[in-house]
Order: C-alpha cells, then structure tokens, then sequence
C-alpha cells in the first residue's frame, strides 16, 4: 500500500533545516559564503534553514555542493534528522 504523503511535511522540512544549518556551522561557513557558494541569495538560505521554504532538487545538488559534500550524504543526513523527528511525542499529530 503506498503511503501518502502531505504536499508540505513539516517535520521533515524542519529536519532539512536543522540540517543544513549544522552542517553549514560544522564547515566554518556563514550564510553568505555558503550562498556565495551555491549561488543562492543569502535570503533564500536562511528561508531553508528556518524551514520557510522547501528546498529543490536544483537547491539541494547546489548547498550540497557549497557544503562540500555529495547530495547523498546531506540527504541521508535529513532523513536520519527526519526520523529522529517523527520519534519525539510531540511531532508524532503534526504531519
């Protein structure tokens, strides 16, 4: 059976936010040189990391390029994020 998903999930776009902003901390960058890098407005990527926008496949392959690191990685990074997420009590109503 295939499950259905929200066009907005939210706890899994918070999980993207927490972590492009930790993985953007833990590589010595600010928000305009991570922009810079992935040739984004420094608006744009403080929107994803306060999860106000959802990140594209275009967006995701560039911060994951500014970052230094493959898509896959950050990905799984977001999943285990988002997980994490769906085990805390309080999320568990909020998809």
């Amino acid at each position: 059976m295939a499950v259905r998903m929200e066009r907005v999930n939210k706890p899994l776009v918070a999980a993207f936010a927490e972590t492009l902003r930790a993985r953007r901390r833990a590589a010595g960058l600010s928000q305009e040189e991570l922009a810079a890098r992935s040739d984004l407005s420094v608006r744009h990527v403080s929107y994803l990391e306060t999860g106000d926008r959802q990140p594209s496949l275009t967006v995701l392959l560039a911060v994951s390029e500014g970052l230094e690191i493959g898509p896959a990685e950050l990905v799984e990074d977001v999943v285990r994020a988002y997980r994490s997420e769906l085990r805390r009590p309080e999320s568990k109503g909020s998809r």
